[in-house]
């Protein structure tokens, strides 16, 4: 005899939301019906309710609006901190186009910090890349790049506000990225940087420090990212294994 599987109310919560999202075509930007009104469907309590919700915006899905309701969230693109896609692939997932504006590009003395992530001396020349990088017209995030330069000849001379830099480096010199370290922080968005991602100065920002390398584990590039948290989010899973229970999965957002 088949044994009956209970649904837990969280998910019967979360679950039903996003079917009453897709069952009623609501659009982004559109007012979901009351929380009482969503206990009374879902038949569960305010305080589950209120806890899927919660996740749902942690997942970029839902925006809660204190004093104005829940509404479904416009789809920002997520950046996950297991995968190797670049910007532009990750808007893409969402249905949009990538923009880039380059800031500077320049031969440049490997800074100190730097110069230990490429395996490099400091003061060894490397190419800095530094772009604006946007969702259609929208601004998302700045981003700092830093390669060998020896290991790239020309490439300062490549119009970074079309081409990709890791498809370039791929491609054109045969550095391929097999691996990928990333760290994520929140900190506030200095004068300079406010400007470039036409935001007021001290905006909270998420602040990335990202280093890929090949599959033999040679340095391939060291980037700075900070992204404007309300127009891109960064999500993070994590993968617990148990006997008898293997592949149950953590998925949190930042």
């Amino acid at each position: 005899m088949a044994r009956r599987v209970e649904v837990s109310p969280f998910d019967r919560a979360y679950e039903g939301v996003l079917e009453y999202i897709d069952s009623h075509d609501l659009k982004e930007g559109d007012r979901l019906p009351s929380e009482r009104e969503l206990c009374v469907a879902l038949n569960v309590s305010r305080t589950t309710l209120r806890s899927a919700l919660a996740q749902l915006s942690a997942h970029f899905l839902v925006e809660c609006r204190p004093g104005a309701g829940n509404f479904v969230r416009p789809q920002h693109p997520i950046i996950h901190l297991d995968d190797l896609s670049g910007f532009s692939e990750v808007v893409a997932k969402i249905g949009k186009t990538a923009q880039a504006r380059v800031l500077s590009n320049d031969i440049v003395p490997c800074p100190a910090p730097v110069a230990p992530l490429l395996g490099l001396s400091e003061g060894e020349p490397v190419f800095r890349l530094r772009r604006v990088r946007g969702i259609e017209d929208e601004v998302a995030c700045l981003q700092t790049s830093y390669v060998f330069a020896r290991a790239c000849p020309g490439i300062e001379d490549i119009d970074f506000a079309q081409a990709s830099l890791a498809e370039t480096m791929r491609t054109r010199y045969g550095m391929d990225a097999a691996h990928t370290s990333i760290t994520v922080t929140v900190v506030r968005a200095g004068a300079e940087d406010a400007a470039a991602l036409e935001i007021p100065k001290n905006s909270l920002v998420f602040f990335e420090r990202g280093r890929r390398t090949n599959a033999n584990g040679a340095p391939v590039e060291y980037t700075e990212t900070l992204y404007i948290p309300e127009r891109i989010g960064v999500v993070c899973t994590t993968v617990f294994e148990r006997p008898g229970n293997s592949g149950d999965s953590l998925r949190e957002g930042a």
